[in-house]
Order: structure tokens, then C-alpha cells, then sequence
């Protein structure tokens, strides 16, 4: 039971993930591109950022990057990561953009490890079929 639940939220928050990124008003903020890796190799689509372009972009453009804009900061659950997510969601919502939680708050309530770009492995360490269970999403 424990594993068919594993196997219904990991494809439930991809779900998620993939509606809100259906606008081109909604990008997805990681570190690096091994973040990137790892939630495409999941079935993540999504307009995906870095977050050291974006606070650079704030710094140059400011409102004009954000505003009328939705972000789902998916940094790292390290001290770093934290920090990092709580600099970006104060500057956009300060400037006028909105933070999406929701995927952020599922991703650590269901136990998906601290760092991003782990997911891809932790998965399918767990799920042998999962390229299976997953066509229709990619």
C-alpha cells in the first residue's frame, strides 16, 4: 500500500506541476540544470529558469521581469536552497509577481529528497516500471 501511494502522489504533483505550467506566464525556478535533468526526465514540462539569472534579471530589469508573472520556486531544501527560495519569493512578490506553493509544499510533504536534482534517481529507484506508468504524461 505504501508504495501504490508513493507512485500516486509522485505522479499527482507532476500532474500539478505540468497544469500550472501550462501558461507561458509561469516559469519554474531551479539552481542548475541537473535540476532541470531530473524533473524532465520525470515528465516535468515546464518554462524552467535558473535562480542566480533571475536575481540578476531582478537586479537589471526588476518589475519588468516579474510582474504579471507566476514563479514555482523548486530550490533545494538545504540551508542554501532555503535561503535562495526565501530571497526570490520576497524580491517577486515585492515586485509584483506571484509565488505558486502549492508544488514546493507537496514536494516536501511527501518526502521527495532535499535536492532537486535527486528526484530523477530517487523515483526510479522505487518505481522499476515507471517510464511505463508515466507515457501518457511525457
Amino acid at each position: 500500500m505504501k508504495a501504490e501511494r508513493f507512485v500516486y502522489n509522485t505522479i499527482s504533483w507532476i500532474e500539478k506541476l505540468n497544469a500550472f505550467t501550462t501558461s507561458p506566464d509561469v516559469e519554474v525556478v531551479v539552481e542548475g540544470p541537473k535540476d532541470v535533468n531530473s524533473l524532465q526526465d520525470l515528465g516535468v514540462k515546464a518554462n524552467f529558469c535558473f535562480a542566480i539569472d533571475l536575481l540578476k534579471d531582478l537586479k537589471e530589469v526588476g518589475e519588468r521581469r516579474v510582474y504579471g508573472k507566476t514563479f514555482i520556486i523548486l530550490t533545494d531544501f538545504d540551508r542554501e536552497g532555503i535561503q535562495l527560495y526565501k530571497k526570490l519569493k520576497s524580491e517577486i512578490t515585492e515586485l509584483g509577481g506571484k509565488v505558486e506553493e502549492l508544488p514546493r509544499r507537496e514536494y516536501k510533504k511527501f518526502g521527495f529528497p532535499p535536492m532537486i536534482e535527486e528526484l530523477s534517481s530517487f523515483v526510479r529507484g522505487r518505481v522499476e516500471c515507471w517510464d511505463q506508468m508515466i507515457a501518457d504524461l511525457i
